[in-house]
């Protein structure tokens, strides 16, 4: 049974929106304590309180830490957990396979941090517990998603990220197989990922991720319409090596253009992502954004295709800029994404430090490659 002393949350604390309502679910969950979330999503645009996915994330959390839910429901704005209330609550399978609404890198995402550390926290050995050998979830939600991560943003960062951290495939694997699919302001098609994770026998090593290294490689991840695709692929590739100066170096150290293009599975559906890479020390900052969208992007775009090739090209090249020139080992989105894994580990860590932008103008090796002067009236869509 949960803590009876209960922990109340306001919704409109922080940034407000699903995230808190991951987190705390998780601390909740780990900790064994009943937790009252209020005035959810208050503070965002229309009438605020779960969403559909929220629901679903909820409904799933409630099943791994056989809790109990009160106000589970949609445009719901309180809720109510008491994990490992449920008398009733059946053995975890090893197998789920899971439908959603929304984005299936964020629905992995917020499953994540109770799955890896749910046998170092206090409720451990509290029934239903995880699988000691692991379990494989199947996703199916968007894997290309409007203010969300992609599958890729998901296996090219998130993932690798992880294991700088000390979390590596011994314990979490992301299956390459998947079904594209999409959550965007015009397309909603469910896709499909399918990830094994294992919980952790040990606690989590304090890490401090100061500050990025040299930028050794841009990973470009392209999707276009069939018989676009390799065209907007080799635009995109044009582009960055433009803005490396055409050479594709910097100070005789050569950047390295990996270019991955992918037919989408509808029409008039595009996304990119690029990745940045560096050494010494290892980070993976990414930026990405779909096409189309209701904002953020001038109208009738798209009826130009070669103008839209290079206007998503230049708007995410701009992106990846601003996260490099950050300094930091980790991009914006993944900073949130991180928080809970700073609380967890067994000391003090942190992904940023002060003076990192300093340390970018002052320091040649670590300089920023990519240069986008002509693009100084080109804001890029907030993610």
């Amino acid at each position: 049974m949960s803590s009876q002393v209960p922990v109340t949350l306001f919704g409109t604390q922080y940034e407000g929106g699903g995230g808190l309502i991951r987190d705390s679910l998780s601390f909740a969950a780990l900790l064994n304590k009943r937790l009252t979330i209020t005035s959810i999503r208050a503070n965002r645009p229309g009438k605020g309180g779960l969403r559909i996915e929220h629901t679903v994330a909820i409904c799933t959390m409630a099943y791994l830490t056989g809790a109990l839910v009160e106000g589970n429901k949609t445009a719901s704005h309180q809720i109510t957990f008491k994990p490992h209330e449920n008398q009733a609550a059946e053995q975890i399978r090893k197998h789920l396979d899971i439908t959603i609404e929304g984005s299936a890198a964020i629905f992995t995402i917020a499953l994540l941090p109770y799955l890896l550390f749910s046998h170092l926290g206090v409720a451990a050995h509290v029934q239903p517990t995880i699988p000691e050998n692991g379990m494989e979830i199947t996703i199916r939600a968007g894997t290309l998603c409007i203010k969300a991560p992609s599958f890729h943003y998901l296996k090219h960062v998130f993932m690798p990220t992880l294991k700088t951290l000390g979390i590596g495939e011994y314990n979490i694997r992301l299956s390459p197989e998947y079904d594209q699919g999409f959550h965007t302001d015009f397309v909603k098609l469910p896709g499909r990922i399918k990830i094994w994770v294992k919980p952790l026998t040990y606690p989590l090593k304090p890490f401090v991720l100061k500050n990025r290294g040299r930028l050794a490689r841009i990973r470009i991840i392209a999707h276009a319409p069939e018989g676009e695709f390799e065209q907007f692929g080799a635009v995109v590739k044009r582009e960055v090596e433009d803005s490396l100066g055409g050479s594709g170096s910097l100070r005789g150290h050569d950047v390295e253009i990996e270019v991955t293009s992918i037919p989408t599975v509808l029409p008039d559906q595009y996304h990119l992502l690029l990745v940045g890479e560096t050494i010494g020390p290892e980070a993976f900052l990414g930026y990405e954004q779909v096409y189309p969208q209701t904002s953020g992007f001038p109208d009738k775009l798209g009826d130009n295709k070669k103008e839209l090739y290079t206007h998503l090209s230049r708007v995410c090249i701009r992106g990846l800029i601003g996260e490099l020139k950050s300094g930091n080992a980790i991009d914006e989105n993944l900073e949130d994404m991180m928080a809970v894994y700073q609380s967890l580990a067994d000391g003090f860590s942190s992904v940023t430090a002060p003076g990192n932008e300093k340390l970018v103008r002052v320091d040649s090796g670590i300089q920023v490659p990519l240069s986008m002067i002509f693009l100084n009236s080109l804001d890029p869509p907030q993610c």
